[in-house]
């Protein structure tokens, strides 16, 4: 390959053959052109470190002459430097091909939730909330990078699911935030480091103080509409309910304050007919939480053991679990039949309610509410503190016996003849 120093303009550039031959620079030494069979390069040439280094600047056509000149000054002021130009390059090309390779893994919006579901171990109303979430609400990000996902474009979906429904908004975030901070720390890269941007975009809800204000539900059914409700209760005719299932559980959930989600799975296993006890498993924490019954309800469940044939105390023929599971249509004909409408969590409440209002000590009343710890948390009496059964199961049925009033002694002898 032949070589000639020459001074380089674009016309002499654009005539020359496309022979292979070096035409060096006359006036920017080091500074060159190199011919090959199908096209020209710009070049620069120096030693560097006692070692000679030719490095590409760019081909002739998609750089100027102008900017190869300019880009040859400042390489062979690295040169110069003692910088070789292809070993930056080479670690650029490096830096880049591992920054592909970990856009590549980074996962989708989609991936991630899939990931978290099969790696955590939820309860079957969790996965459902947030394959909503995945599927409904946040649909249109699945194909989506999990980092990709903006402050501005967490905004915009919170407002936008905020004028359907305040809560799924906040729900939909809440969901989103933990699917994030758990990915952020699962995805990583082979030095053990996090492959997705640390920065969890949804607090940019915080910091702009655009979480929806949820106010709390607080009602309950009070005392003077007991008696209507109660009446209701007894007196409504649930069609093929031969073992009255229906009506046991709504009792069940107003006598003990339970969740409907842990009474409507309760099995047999859970009732202690010996020492008339009744344990569900709180679903928050996952402690078990044990209560002596009520006569009425001791009553009421040694009625249900001798012709309930399932495992489950509240069963159901229709339900793929083998229980029942909300039966929102029962307690919509209740709330026709007395006018008193109620949701299964005021149940919840109304036992509440009404334990607070007994004559009773602070730690019985913490007891039959499962309350843990005081709010402040400083309540280190409370780990000594034991209530005794006969204490709790007196509290009890005087629970009962407002819910109840004359039902209570009436039903409780039906049940003994059943």
């Amino acid at each position: 390959m032949s070589s000639k120093r020459v001074k380089l303009t674009k016309s002499f550039i654009d005539q020359l053959e496309l022979t292979p031959a070096i035409y060096r620079d006359s006036e920017l030494i080091g500074f060159a052109v190199r011919v090959n069979n199908s096209y020209k390069t710009y070049i620069v040439e120096k030693k560097v470190l006692g070692k000679s280094v030719r490095s590409t600047l760019g081909l002739h056509g998609n750089i100027t002459l102008a900017q190869a000149r300019e880009m040859a000054r400042e390489k062979l002021l690295q040169m110069s430097q003692g910088l070789n130009p292809n070993t930056e390059k080479r670690k650029r090309i490096s830096e880049e091909d591992e920054r592909l390779n970990i856009a590549k893994q980074k996962p989708t919006v989609k991936d991630a939730f899939d990931n978290y579901l099969s790696l955590k171990s939820l309860k079957p109303r969790t996965v459902h909330d947030y394959m909503v979430v995945r599927d409904k609400y946040l649909g249109d990000w699945q194909s989506v990078k999990l980092d990709e996902i903006s402050r501005r474009m967490i905004q915009e979906k919170h407002a936008e699911l905020s004028k359907n429904s305040k809560a799924q908004a906040n729900m939909a975030m809440r969901v989103f935030s933990a699917i994030y901070n758990f990915s952020v720390e699962h995805y990583l890269s082979d030095d053990d480091q996090p492959i997705l941007i640390p920065y969890n975009p949804t607090k940019t809800l915080s910091a702009k103080k655009v979480w929806n204000k949820i106010k709390r539900r607080k009602t309950y059914i009070n005392e003077d509409q007991l008696p209507d409700w109660i009446k209701a209760i007894f007196e409504y005719q649930d069609r093929g309910q031969v073992l009255e299932t229906n009506r046991d559980f709504i009792l069940t959930l107003i006598l003990t304050g339970f969740r409907r989600e842990e009474c409507e799975s309760l099995p047999w296993s859970s009732i202690d007919l010996k020492y008339g006890t009744i344990t569900s498993i709180d679903p928050k924490n996952g402690e078990p939480h044990t209560l002596p019954l009520g006569d009425f309800l001791f009553e009421l469940l040694k009625k249900r053991r001798r012709n309930v044939k399932s495992d489950w105390v509240f069963p159901s023929a229709k339900s793929k679990t083998g229980h029942i599971v909300n039966i929102s249509k029962v307690r919509a004909k209740i709330n026709d039949l007395c006018a008193v409408k109620f949701t299964f969590h005021d149940l919840r409440r109304t036992f509440g309610s009404i334990a607070e209002g007994l004559d009773y000590g602070h730690y019985t009343i913490k007891r039959l509410l499962n309350h843990k710890k005081d709010s402040d948390d400083n309540d280190v009496t409370s780990g000594y503190v034991q209530v005794s059964d006969k204490r709790l199961r007196e509290a009890m049925n005087e629970i009962e016996e407002i819910v109840l009033k004359n039902y209570k002694e009436e039903y409780i002898q039906r049940f003994k003849d059943q």
